[in-house]
Order: C-alpha cells, then structure tokens, then sequence
C-alpha cells in the first residue's frame, strides 16, 4: 500500500504482521516520543532491537494514523508553526489512561454525546499543539479563542487530564483577579476533574486558600507520580510566593514538566508596563515560563490584545505556536445569535440570520443619569440613584422570567437577573437602595392582592411571552394563570446580591438549594465568573473597548429551558455597539481558518482587527506595539443598510448626488435600458465622477466600513498604480411601476423597488439589513454575454463565481448600482413572531437612494485601506477598574492573616 508523509508518496510492505505486533510497536513508539524522541529516533530504537522492518514500519503507520499525520483534524480550526505541525506526536487517549477517561464520565452526565465528542476532539488537538513532556524543553506559547461564557473551562479542564495522563506533572491555572473568580474555578476543578481521583491529585490550593507555601517543593516535584494542581489568583503578591516556592526545589522545577493554564488572558497578564519596564504580574509569569519544561496556553473570548502583543521581547505571550478556534457550542447564545451581525461575504444574505433574536429592550438615554453616578471625583459619595420606569420593568420581567421556570421545571435550577451600570463600588451599594425597594412594593402588592399590579404584570407576561416563542423543544408557553402562583413564592426568595472586591457578601449557588438573586456589580462580574441561570440583564455601563464590552456580556452562554424568556436592556448605542462586535469577533475567527488553510503560522498571522468610530480596540497600553493594519476592499461588495429615513433633507441630498452622477456620466456615454428587468446602466464612466458621487453622497455615520473617505482613499491608490480608472453605473429598479417611479435625471421614469426595516425600537435611523442580490455583480454584463435569469435561478451560484465571471470579460472595471427605494415599501409578513426580529414599513419621509460598490480584485500592491483607532478623547467612558488597589487590599489581607508584614515587597 501507498501512504502520503511529506507530500511524498511512500509504499508500504503488505507482508502480514500480526496486529498484536503492530499495536506494540505502535504503543512503544508513542511512550518513545512522549518520553521526548521525535519519530524517526524512536524508529531507530526499534530497529536497533533487530524486529522486521516491514514489522516497525507498520507500526509507525498505525502510530501516525492515530496521531493525525495520515488524517487531519478540522475540528476545531488551528493555525500552528509548520514546526508543530510537522512533529505532532500525541495519539490521543489510551484505554489504560486514568484522568481522561475519569473526567469524560464525569463529563457525560451533563453533555450530550455531540457536545462531549467536540470537546473531546479539540483537546486531543491543543494537548498534540504542546511538545512531548519528555522533551527537554517544552517552552510552548498558545491560545485557545473561545467564546463569552462558553465552556472554556470544560476544554482547559480536558486538557489538563489528558496532559496528566501522558505525563505533564505540575498544573497551573492563572484564574482573573478576584477571589470569587479564584475560588469558583477551584470548586469545579475540584468538582469535575479531581472528584473521586482525589487520591491521585496533591492540591496546592483550595476552595478558601490561594496559594500560600503547600509544602516542600523538591519532594513534590520529584515524585514522578504525584499530579498536582495550583489555581492562583493573578495578583503579585500570590505569584511571587509560587515563584519562590518553584525555586526552591532547586533543579526539580526545571525538570518536572508544567503545563500553565491562563484563563482570561487578556486580563492583567500581558505587559503594560512603561517604556522600558515590564508591569509586575507579566515579570512574574515570564519567570513561571523561564522554566524550561513549562508550556503555557492562553484561553480567551477576547483575544484582541493578546493578537497584538510584541512577539519579540522574552516575557511575550504572544501566542507564537499555535491559536485553536475553539467550534461554536451548539445552543450557544452568543453575540451573532442575540444581537445579529453584518454578513461578511455576499452569499450569507440568503443563509446567515444576522437580525438577531428579539430578546432586546431599550433603556432611555434620559433614564441612564437615574441608574449611573456622575462624573467627578467624589461625586458618587453624594449620589441618589432612582429606580426608573425601564429598571422596574426589568425587575418585574425578572420575577414574571423566573415564575415562568419553575413552571417549566426545566434547565438550571438557579435564577439570577444582572444590574451593571458603574465600575464604582459605592455606586453599587448605593443603587442597590431603588432596586430593594422595587421589590419591597412589588412584594406589598402581591401580598395584598393589588389589583393595578397584577393586571400590569398580566400585561407585561403576555405582551413579552407572545414576542418570543419558546426555543428549546419540549418548552411550551407558559400561560398566566399556570405562572401567577409562583409569584409569591419567587418573591419571597428573591435577593438582592451587592458583588465587587469591596462587598462582603458574595454571590454564591448551593448546590443543594436553588438560589434567587439580583446581582449588583462591576468587573468582578465581568470577568469569567458564571451567573448561574441569567434570566434578566440591566446593563448600562458605559466602556471604550471591544474586549471590555464583551466580556461585561454576562448574558451570553447556555438557555436551556429558559432561552425565550431572557431580556437584556440596553441602550441603543451599546445594541448597536453589540451588533459591531460579533461582526468583527467573526472576522477574525474567519481569518484564522483562512491561515490554517494557507499553511500561515501565527508568527506570520497578519491580524486584522476592524477599528470602529466609537470605541477602541483594546486599552492603549496593551496595543502599544500594534501598527496599522491595511484592509482590502479587492473583490468585495459594499452596501448601504443604514439610512436617516426621517431627514427629508438627507435623503434629498442623495436623490440629488444620484441624479448628478447620471448626469454626468450620461454626458460621457449614452445610457441603456433594459425594460425587462427595470435596469438603467451607463458605461466607462470616469473615476472622477464616481469620486464625486463619493464625496456628496451622505453614508450614515454608524456604517464603519461604508465610509466615504476610505472607499475613495482605496480607489485612487488603486488608480496611482494604473488600475480602477473606468467604472460602470447601473440603476436597480423593478421590471414594472408597481412601486411606482421616480426621475433621477436620466431622461427616463426609474421604477422603485422595496426594502422594509428591521424592528429596533429606540433607533433613530432605519436598518434594512441587506440591500443588494448576489446576481447585481454582473449588473452591466450584456444580455448576449450573460442570462440574468438562467443565473437567478441557479442558488449555487456564488459571488465568487459572478466575480470570475465577470472578471474575464471585463478585467479591472468597477460597477456602482443605485437602489431607488419606495418611502412607502410594506413587509410581506407583518404578522411575523418567531422570535427573530419583525420587519416593519420603511415609513420614510421621502424616497431612499441605496447604493452598492462592485470592486474588482485588487491589482498592483496598493491593495489596502488603513483603519485607525477612534479618537476617545470627546466620548464619556470610565476608566478601567484599579487593578492595582485589588492587588494591594489582597496582599495586606494575605499577609495580615499569616501574619507577616504588609509593607515587604511593596
């Protein structure tokens, strides 16, 4: 038989082996490798023990079949160094192992068969990404991309077993900032992955202990069968203490192999230090890496600063080995699913649901100055918050939410409604006085039978419940009359949880008693800390960053049960903000399997990161060694979804650069029209009056990669290197007047076509959500070169494909369309309520002109637009929390109860 290795076809020797042979060899050769040979020397030592080559071959076949070296793994999704790629040695999971298969019991009681076979498949790909434990040295930088409140603690605890079973020693899991956050990934290692190996596992901390000095270094890193586990906080005063105790073992350290878990990773460990000087907690992690049997992997759902890191200095964490993009759960609530996002090649309009669910509701701009403390210092001290109309909903919907579970009886037996409106910690305790007494009143009111309040809480059950159906099979509606005897009892259970590094009252889940709470907070709720069954989100926080603004996104994650009855209130600005972002967290997740599958290495990973006009990518310090990037609009579509319908003269001042652009271009070439199809196209029109059409049409402000001076910037460096000088124009009307017409100066009556808006209560501007047909790219073909209507028929038929098309028979021409859309265009279905967002009547004060650019493939090496960071400096945003006073207030607690001295090591 023949087999591929190195791109070279290698024959095999069929002479019969007995396939107990192979399986020994193949075994052999494993523990060989693992023990830190690479394959061809744990060959060599086959060999050398006189066996038949035809014998050793076939094992190392069987070896490299189990390994991944004849099949590939596509799930998940990888970019790695051709050097990992090239000596992948893990063969996964063996029947002999002891930690793997203890966890995946441990695991099926709560994943179904597909979720457990996905996690057990991308471990078995990031513990392969590592180097054999036996090498002698491992020094390996990766990252895991997850998602929001995903499960990536399911995958880094896989990880962690079978890293164990194959001979990894020493486990250490940096967990955030906050002893909450610590202590809560401690009990579900604890839980999960030790459970009944409590025996096999030497904790060096515990539930209510960061790490401290658990005992004598040497002896526990020398016991060859000792595992142990250590999640510590990231904070200096608990990572100098693991520092020293490693050093203490002498030359054990460097010789146990460690495997580093950095969960959040984007949080407090990369170095944001001043020129010249590397900020504590990334020295003292480089120091943890300096062992020279270490590995270190990253996980995060916000990865945009750890992609922009300098991969150059030596405590780096740039992921230089390997980034895994973990798959997206199934029935996972994520940003994409809630909020929608813009389709990122031509062909989703038809296939990806980018509206989002109607789980939405606006807070009013005015009502934000009742929840949100002033400006200034101080002024918090001397606040007094209110409870306005939009929180008292909230906190009514989250009583009606969770009577209507336990109605159900179904999912996560917990319920918990989020309120994050500050950073502030006093500001938390102070809103929490209105909230209290929402529910005193509502408790009252139900209590005595009130009539008014209950007819008001009928009101709002069955106005929401009808605009949501419910999205898990075997979850029927819950009517009122089944609910409303829960409401005493929810009532009563209901609590009110004030949860920051100051508070002392935390939030907690027994795991014998179902817990009912409204949870106050800032970042100690924002990062990684699980709020079991988040039913109801009140979320008002004002923030500059992408990573910042996602990770507040506690409401992200799993529904079971409960999938229709979650409510987020937001502003609008944050909703559309939302909308961006899965839009760009998408983007990269394409980018890296488009590098997987061109062989790029992260090294060479060119990451692109869009920049948006209100926010900043990342915090300046963590992106000081980011540059511009280039974004190439080459063989894309773009297409105006957003429009100021209400500005009768916005809309006049497009009508009119439309009816200039024909004019003009008339003028140079005689228009055609096709009366079938309603289309008016105008040929070799002249760059310049495409830039001037560009430089008078109004592009709504939020269409951030819709802006005139970067199509424009893009165009004429593309005409600075001889390319995109000529330009077709083509009008999109309807074949008949149905819609009526409108005069745009071209001599002949234009027919309107219709696009209805997506329901967005609180936007000022109209959303259409797509205005273009995949078949518009070859708009300005000839009837002769091309059926218009053999094309539309046939759905396979991609952009891509149009784009070749035309491509051949055109070369570099561009192609700009105009949509002359009716004021008055209705939605098919206005009935609609399945849970995605209805479309509504434009109901715009005049008609709307949409328009689309073609652009062919980029030619010449001008091919990109540069995106820069937006200019904050105007916008009303808090400050990122004071990582350092957490520090300081955990190490004068620390120190205080060893009673040591708080001042050493300041």
């Amino acid at each position: 038989m023949e087999i591929e290795r190195g791109g070279k076809a290698v024959r095999v020797t069929d002479t019969a082996t007995s396939p107990t042979e192979v399986e020994r060899i193949a075994e052999g050769l494993s523990r060989f490798v693992n023990g830190g040979d690479s394959i061809e020397g744990a060959v060599r030592r086959f060999r050398q023990l006189g066996l038949p080559e035809t014998a050793v071959e076939q094992g190392r076949v069987e070896y490299e079949r189990r390994i991944g070296r004849i099949r590939t793994l596509q799930d998940p999704r990888a970019l790695v160094t051709r050097e990992l790629e090239n000596g992948y040695w893990y063969a996964g999971p063996k029947e002999d192992d002891t930690f793997w298969p203890a966890l995946r019991k441990r695991l099926s009681e709560d994943l179904n068969e597909d979720a457990l076979q996905s996690v057990d498949d991308s471990s078995d790909k990031i513990v392969g990404l590592l180097r054999p434990p036996g090498s002698e040295e491992i020094d390996t930088r990766g990252l895991v991309l997850g998602y929001v409140q995903s499960g990536k603690t399911t995958s880094f605890m896989s990880v962690i077993a079978k890293a164990a079973d194959v001979g990894y020693r020493l486990f250490i899991v940096l967990s955030g900032i906050t002893d909450n956050l610590r202590s809560q990934t401690q009990e579900r290692l604890e839980d999960v992955l030790v459970n009944e190996l409590d025996s096999s596992w030497f904790l060096l901390t515990r539930r209510d202990s960061d790490f401290q000095w658990p005992g004598n270094a040497s002896n526990l890193l020398s016991t060859e069968g000792n595992r142990l586990l250590a999640v510590v906080k990231k904070n200096p005063y608990r990572l100098r203490r693991l520092v020293e105790w490693l050093d203490s073992s002498g030359n054990r350290a460097a010789d146990c192999p460690i495997l580093i878990i950095d969960d959040e990773a984007d949080q407090a460990s990369l170095d944001v230090g001043a020129k010249n000087r590397t900020s504590r907690i990334n020295g003292l992690i480089g120091q943890l890496l300096r062992k020279r049997k270490a590995g270190y992997v990253a996980y995060t759902a916000t990865p945009f600063a750890n992609l922009l890191a300098s991969p150059e200095t030596a405590q780096s964490l740039y992921p230089r080995d390997f980034v895994v993009d973990l798959p997206t759960p199934a029935n996972y609530f994520g940003p994409e699913r809630i909020f929608g996002r813009e389709p990122l090649t031509p062909d989703e309009d038809a296939s990806v649901t980018n509206e989002g669910l109607d789980l939405i509701r606006h807070v009013d701009p005015a009502e934000v100055s009742e929840v949100q403390p002033p400006r200034g210092k101080g002024a918090v001290d001397s606040w007094d918050p209110s409870s306005p109309p939009s929180l008292v909903e909230a906190v009514r919907w989250f009583v009606l939410a969770t009577s209507a579970r336990r109605e159900r009886g179904t999912g996560n037996p917990h319920s918990s409604m989020l309120i994050h409106t500050t950073m502030l910690a006093t500001g938390h305790v102070r809103l929490s006085h209105p909230v209290r007494r929402v529910l005193d009143e509502l408790r009252h009111a139900v209590a005595t039978g009130d009539e008014s309040v209950y007819a008001e809480l009928r009101d709002l059950w069955e106005r929401e419940s009808k605009r949501v159906p419910p999205q898990d099979p075997g979850d029927d509606p819950v009517t009122w009359e089944r609910l409303m005897p829960h409401l005493p009892d929810v009532l009563g259970d209901t609590r009110v949880v004030v949860d920051n590094y100051q508070s002392s009252e935390r939030l907690s889940y027994a795991n014998d008693e179902p817990t009912t709470a409204i949870v106050i907070g800032g970042n100690t709720l924002s990062r990684g800390l699980t709020l079991e069954g988040l039913v109801c989100s009140y979320f008002v926080r004002s923030a500059s960053a992408y990573d910042t603004i996602l990770q507040m996104g506690r409401w992200f994650g799993y529904r079971r049960g409960y999938g229709d009855l979650t409510r987020i209130w937001v502003t609008a600005d944050l909703e559309s903000w939302f909308f961006d972002l899965a839009t760009v967290e998408e983007e990269i997740r394409r980018d890296i399997r488009r590098y997987e599958d061109e062989q790029l290495t992260p090294a060479e990973l060119p990451v692109k990161i869009r920049s948006h006009p209100a926010m900043a990518i990342t915090s300046a310090a963590k992106m000081r060694h980011a540059v511009q990037a280039e974004i190439s609009y080459g063989g894309s579509r773009r297409q105006t979804i957003l429009f100021n319908h209400h500005d009768g003269e916005w809309l006049s001042q497009n009508r009119e650069a439309a009816r200039q652009l024909l004019r003009d271009a008339g003028a140079a070439s005689g228009a055609e029209v096709d009366t079938a199809t309603g289309r008016h196209l105008v040929r070799d029109v002249p760059v310049s009056n495409i830039l001037d059409f560009l430089a008078t049409y109004n592009f709504h402000e939020r269409a951030f990669n819709m802006r005139s001076d970067l199509l424009a910037d893009y165009i004429r460096k593309q005409n600075g290197e001889g390319f995109l000088h000529t330009w077709n124009v083509a009008v999109i009307g309807h074949p008949d007047s149905t819609n009526g017409t409108i005069d745009l100066g071209s001599g002949h009556p234009v027919n309107l076509i219709q696009r209805t808006r997506m329901d967005m209560p609180g936007q000022s501007h109209a959303n259409i959500k797509s205005l273009v047909s995949t078949v518009d790219r070859v708009a300005d073909l000839h009837p002769e070169q091309v059926d218009l209507g053999e094309i539309g028929s046939r759905r396979s038929l991609s952009d891509a494909s149009l784009l070749e098309m035309r491509e051949d028979l055109l070369g570099d021409v561009g192609l700009l369309c105009l949509y002359p859309i009716s004021k008055d265009s209705q939605p098919r279905s206005p009935g609609r309520r399945d849970g995605k967002r209805r479309r509504l009547a434009l109901d715009a004060v005049d008609h709307v002109i949409g328009a689309a650019l073609f652009f062919p493939k980029s030619r010449g090496t001008a091919s990109g637009v540069s995106y820069y960071s937006a200019d904050l400096s105007s916008e009303s945003v808090e400050e990122p929390e004071n990582v350092e006073l957490i520090d300081e207030a955990d190490e004068t607690a620390a120190r205080a109860a060893e009673g040591g001295d708080p001042a050493r090591d300041r």
